[in-house]
């Protein structure tokens, strides 16, 4: 009697025991989930990682639309960007990658350098376990990926493609899924349709919101697009973010240097718009601060017609220091990272055509942040004078403060009182060569290269 009673107690305790570090793994497996969701850059309504291990590399270029699943030890590469749409469920096991090594460097097997070629995944996908999509794939909405598929080529809407070796199966039947799709028919992972409520708090996109009010600030960078950012977000109607749409490193650049091919990124961009979270509320405008906005202008104004545009000016002088002592256009930008995005997609003169090869590589790192300067605030001011008036405003960085009134009215025209803020305060590892270099050094040079520029044009 004594030995069944002890028993019971221990098998009572031990079921305590598994109970509570049950609860706990749970508890902790949570956390670490919304700490996931939290460094991604937008993350639409019931997504859900099922299972206890998933990898996101730079979670700031995923994007992730509504009612995404995905499963067990999922591997996520997003360098390059990752966009996954609406209803995309993902099996166990699914490796996505959008970063390569770059084989055609200057070692074997290769180098340093990395080739990134974005990864789209379009609404309504199903893709089975121990699938790998490798860097520039684009699977379209509706697409069925096969169990161990190795996705190399892009997906058509619609198509079911399986075995390793990626082929063709058949398609889906168009009008079946086009009703389904209309009528908003989205399953869980366990199948069961999701009721009217859950289909209600689906967060909108860019794409959905894209005939809302929303205004872009235009500069150089170095021009307190950050500053301008916090001094916006003390006002409740505001929403206003910072280079929050990491991709555009890249795609900016891409587009300055392939003009003939431009449509290319621009669809790029649209796609990610197509998924992105509009993250203000109905009552907020939306705005974004980006140095890479500069050559999208004539997207922008039509994508979204009732966008406004701040074209934020800094001085010349204290600006081309800033990206100087910043370390612009020099190999140790970014001593700790040799290939950050910054510097890797930092505008080149000679491959966008406006200067000659040789001039170029003669041109010091100041003369390079000159050239940078005078192109990007005439080419903002050449796009701008062709919109209406009523859709621009041209704000110069040491006048903000005293502007605050004007800028209210133009943005929300609620004659909000915004506080004075300080402007972006300089990188940790740049304040002693920012001390160290005085204006009156660099004047000269910076004026007689602005007179280079003007012959060359």
């Amino acid at each position: 009697m004594f030995y069944r009673i002890k028993h019971k107690c221990w098998e009572y305790f031990l079921n305590k025991v598994e109970s509570s570090l049950a609860n706990r793994k749970k508890k902790s497996i949570d956390f670490f989930k919304e700490q996931i969701f939290n460094q991604l850059q937008s993350v639409g309504f019931n997504c859900r990682l099922n299972g206890d291990n998933w990898v996101f590399k730079d979670p700031r270029k995923i994007i992730l639309g509504n009612n995404v699943h995905i499963g067990n030890n999922f591997y996520c590469a997003g360098a390059g960007g990752v966009t996954i749409g609406d209803n995309a469920h993902i099996s166990r096991n699914v490796t996505i990658y959008s970063v390569n090594h770059n084989y055609e460097g200057n070692l074997l097997p290769y180098d340093l350098s990395t080739k990134y070629k974005p990864v789209f995944i379009g609404k309504n996908v199903w893709i089975g376990m121990n699938v790998s999509i490798v860097p520039g794939v684009k699977i379209g909405d509706g697409a069925i990926i096969g169990m161990g598929t190795i996705v190399n080529r892009n997906v058509e809407a619609n198509e079911i493609v399986g075995t390793p070796k990626i082929n063709h199966l058949k398609y889906r039947n168009n009008d079946h899924y086009n009703i389904l799709n209309q009528n908003k028919m989205f399953g869980s992972k366990s199948g069961v349709a999701l009721n009217h409520e859950q289909i209600l708090k689906f967060k909108k996109s860019y794409s959905d919101c894209r005939n809302k009010p929303v205004i872009f600030v235009l500069g150089t960078g170095r021009s307190g697009s950050k500053s301008i950012v916090n001094i916006l977000n003390q006002n409740p109607a505001c929403k206003a973010f910072h280079e929050d749409i990491l991709q555009l490193t890249r795609i900016s650049t891409k587009i300055a240097e392939h003009k003939d091919n431009h449509q290319f990124y621009l669809q790029e961009l649209k796609s990610i718009f197509e998924t992105k979270i509009w993250q203000a509320s109905d009552d907020q405008i939306l705005i974004h601060s980006d140095q890479r906005l500069w050559n999208l202008i004539p997207f922008l104004k039509e994508y979204f017609p009732n966008s406004k545009f701040i074209h934020l000016e800094r001085e010349k002088y204290s600006c081309i220091k800033s990206m100087y002592t910043r370390r612009w256009y020099q190999d140790n930008e970014y001593p700790d990272y040799i290939q950050h995005d910054w510097a890797k997609y930092r505008l080149q003169a000679d491959r966008i055509g406006e200067v000659n090869e040789k001039l170029w590589r003669d041109f010091s790192s100041l003369q390079r942040c000159t050239w940078y300067y005078t192109y990007i605030n005439n080419t903002i001011k050449s796009e701008l004078k062709k919109l209406n008036p009523e859709r621009v405003y041209h704000l110069q960085l040491e006048k903000l403060n005293d502007e605050l009134e004007h800028l209210s009215n133009f943005i929300s025209n609620d004659n909000f009182s915004y506080q004075p803020l300080k402007s972006n305060s300089v990188r940790g590892i740049d304040k002693e060569i920012y001390r160290s270099v005085k204006i009156d050094d660099l004047k000269a040079e910076i004026d007689s290269t602005q007179e280079i520029l003007k012959s060359v044009s």
